[in-house]
């Protein structure tokens, strides 16, 4: 694509040349999760952070340096190893090939495709995403703080699945990306999960009243170091099903 956002690209502010995504637009929340859930959808080896907690996002980005224009969506759940805290990534959707390409083929990101919507009108936001014509994600909030410290988003390591069902599968680390925030709002609101048969997300919590955070930042510095293989996945019952889980 290359009808991205001339306002949005790097150099526009004076300060973002090094970004991958440029003038992003997140909105998102942390939620408690039920713990049962959200161990299904961990690969072996992997462990919740105590209280279970996922960050549910929806993001817009009108820049990157790859070329695509696109939104996506994601579940984070929040887990803890040897060397700290990290996020792993169960489930992501995008409505860009390139971008679901390259995430899954190179970072472990599980992405399929879907249709997502970030709206803003004065202090009121709303953030959704669909698949198949369910409602998986829709985020409500009225703005009424800014923040002029907001708290680390994508600034975080990632450990996550990768691999298939020819070569096996291993658990990779994703280096925590440098991130620029430009401005950010929260406020109280709620986050609804649905579910479908494909997409079960809603049996990973009720309707939750949250903190919701809107912002538009730069983010993904180059040079923040490579994925690395942190372990193997050798359960192969649990690979097979996690692997046509990915496509499905």
């Amino acid at each position: 694509m290359n009808d991205q956002n001339p306002s949005a690209q790097p150099g526009a502010d004076g300060g973002t040349t090094g970004y991958t995504w440029v003038g992003a637009e997140v909105v998102w929340a942390e939620v408690p999760v039920d713990v049962d859930a959200a161990r299904q959808l961990l690969p072996p080896g992997l462990e919740l952070d105590d209280p279970a907690v996922a960050t549910v996002f929806v993001a817009d980005y009108p820049f990157t340096t790859f070329g695509s224009v696109y939104k996506e969506a994601a579940v984070l759940l929040h887990c803890r190893d040897a060397k700290g805290p990290h996020l792993h990534c169960p489930w992501m959707v995008v409505d860009d090939d390139t971008a679901l390409i390259l995430g899954r083929e190179m970072l472990g990101f599980p992405k399929k495709m879907a249709e997502m919507t970030v709206d803003v009108d004065g202090d009121q936001v709303t953030a959704t995403t669909s698949r198949r014509d369910t409602e998986l994600i829709r985020i409500e909030a009225a703005l009424t703080v800014d923040e002029p410290a907001p708290p680390a988003l994508f600034d975080r390591r990632f450990v996550n699945l990768f691999g298939s069902i020819v070569n096996g599968m291993c658990l990779i680390e994703v280096p925590a990306a440098g991130e620029s925030f430009r401005s950010c709002r929260s406020g109280s609101g709620k986050v609804v999960l649905g579910s479908s048969d494909r997409d079960p997300l809603a049996l990973l919590a009720p309707p939750t009243e949250a903190t919701v955070h809107h912002a538009v930042l730069d983010f993904a510095a180059e040079g923040t170091g490579a994925p690395a293989v942190v372990g193997s996945v050798t359960d192969e019952a649990y690979a097979f099903t996690r692997f046509f889980a990915r496509l499905m």
